[in-house]
């Protein structure tokens, strides 16, 4: 959605969002630090081209491969795009800095745009609403057009979530606690009827909520918590009872400046572990279930009281039919964009072409040794890759996701802390070819040209080989959308995708 018509647009934005607007003296939940899928979450960025319409810029915290560009201009995506990574080459691969991209941006106007589109005047439409926002507007001349972020923050809070689903009337609000002896309490009233979840204030896909299923586990999360509390964090947790869906599902909808709701679409998501898989579009019957069950009502009405509480802009509500039949309409706001917003932007690219799609996710491990260029080529080979010229196919929605754990990024913007190794296809020195034909369905040199693919050699995240290997595998993650006119259709792909990826080394995670 380009809230002000008829501008250029900047999309770019740090997709945990929830990081930048959580309390530092907050206590959190036990977890385990990931610092490759942290380092994956900060390379999404990307995704946001499905957002960009003709003349609207892309920024993203690292420059997006030359390949890629050339195969979303293929598809009819020509976003104006920095050549040059926002972290200036200061991050190695798998350990990310805490600066967001408009931190990172903010603190690069002395490079006086080198390597950067045009961005004054260009109306920013973020993923979500982040400090830094306006220090980086004020520098690069760009229009801001969005709430406070203390209000941005507020809406965001899982407790914000359970006190509107109190005040509309809607069954399992849940506990909002704020001691470790409130977590005691409330947790054993619920593990009276069942086991239950504690949910962070700010937690992300993934992170942040714990499912509880004993008191042996309730009285070792409250020890836990009880040993913050006496440190000077403050407890501030949700707890609800722990639901036995049936299906998740979100809707995204806007909330203009006038506060007009305008809800965009429904999609059923596949998570795995509260983490999310894969978005997929739902039935004609299923739309109409809602339709008569008032749940569209219901996001009216929501929408309605986040802008009465200072909120405009992108919304997703997460939601879910139970087992047994009942709906959930509301497991938690989110005040920004989305995954799901991003497949609905495919949804409309394809609806232009007759054609549907499925966003889905890899979670890989590789040693970088493929090229995404080879990546594309080997996938057209196989007959795999779409091209909008087929009426099926895999759609890569990027190239960072994939390699930033292994250093195998394209062009000039690698991540530092690498021996380059030339690819097969290198000829020049330090791992560098020259700027060849490359056949990606009729991409070629006079669209632009790219440099081929040095690789590089990783820090050791991951395992290493087999014996007689000197190259570490990584983690990686490939977004993509799985264009397909059926299911049948859409299992046939995935398939010969995952015979493509067995056969290439990819190891899937996922």
């Amino acid at each position: 959605m380009n809230a002000i018509p008829n501008q250029r647009h900047l999309y770019m934005g740090t997709f945990e969002a929830e990081v930048y607007w959580r309390d530092a003296q907050l206590a959190s939940l036990p977890a385990l630090p990931d610092r490759a899928s942290s380092a994956i979450v900060a390379a999404m960025d990307e995704l946001l081209f499905s957002f960009c319409q003709p003349g609207d810029a892309l920024l993203t915290r690292y420059a997006i491969s030359p390949v890629h560009r050339q195969y979303i201009a293929q598809l009819g995506f020509h976003p104006a795009v920095n050549e040059r990574d926002l972290t200036d080459g200061k991050e190695r691969a798998g350990n990310v800095s805490t600066a967001s991209v408009f931190e990172l941006l903010g603190s690069r106007k002395a490079d006086a745009g080198e390597g950067f589109p045009q961005l004054e005047g260009c109306v920013l439409s973020p993923f979500a609403g982040l400090p830094h926002v306006e220090e980086a507007a004020r520098a690069w001349g760009i229009t801001l057009h969005q709430p406070p972020l203390e209000t941005i923050r507020k809406v965001n809070a899982k407790t914000y979530s359970s006190d509107l689903k109190r005040s509309l009337g809607l069954r399992n609000p849940g506990y909002i606690v704020t001691s470790f002896a409130d977590v005691a309490e409330a947790g054993r009233k619920l593990l009276r009827d069942g086991s239950f979840l504690i949910k962070d204030d700010f937690g992300v896909s993934g992170k942040g909520n714990l499912h509880i299923t004993s008191t042996q586990m309730l009285d070792r999360i409250v020890s836990y918590l009880r040993g913050q509390e006496r440190k000077g964090k403050q407890v501030l947790f949700l707890l609800e009872p722990f639901l036995e869906k049936e299906q998740d599902f979100s809707c995204q909808f806007t909330i203009g400046d006038d506060g007009s709701v305008d809800i965009l679409s429904v999609q059923w998501l596949a998570n795995t572990q509260f983490s999310y898989r894969e978005s997929l579009s739902p039935d004609g019957a299923f739309l109409e279930r809602l339709e008569r069950e008032g749940y569209f009502s219901l996001m009216q009405d929501v929408g309605r009281q986040l802008y009465q509480d200072g909120y405009y802009g992108d919304v997703c509500i997460d939601s879910m039919t139970l087992r047994g039949g009942k709906l959930e309409p509301i497991i938690e706001i989110n005040a920004r964009k989305s995954m799901s917003l991003i497949k609905h932007q495919l949804d409309t690219f394809l609806a232009g072409k007759n054609m549907r799609g499925t966003l889905t996710n890899y979670s890989l491990s590789h040693d970088g040794s493929l090229s995404y260029e080879e990546l594309l080529e080997g996938l057209k080979g196989e007959g795999l890759l779409f091209t909008g010229e087929r009426e099926e196919g895999v759609m890569p929605l990027g190239a960072n996701t994939l390699y930033v754990n292994t250093g195998g990024r394209d062009g000039e913007n690698k991540i530092v802390g690498h021996t380059s190794k030339p690819s097969r296809n290198a000829t020049g020195r330090g791992g560098k070819s020259p700027v060849k034909q490359v056949r990606v369905s009729g991409i070629g040199a006079s669209d632009g040209g790219l440099e081929g693919n040095g690789m590089a050699k990783p820090d050791l995240i991951g395992e290493k080989e087999t014996a007689g290997s000197e190259r570490a595998r990584g983690k990686g993650r490939l977004y993509l959308e799985l264009v397909a006119a059926c299911d049948e259709d859409k299992m046939r792909l995935t398939t010969k995708l995952d015979r493509f990826l067995a056969e290439h080394h990819f190891t899937v995670l996922n």
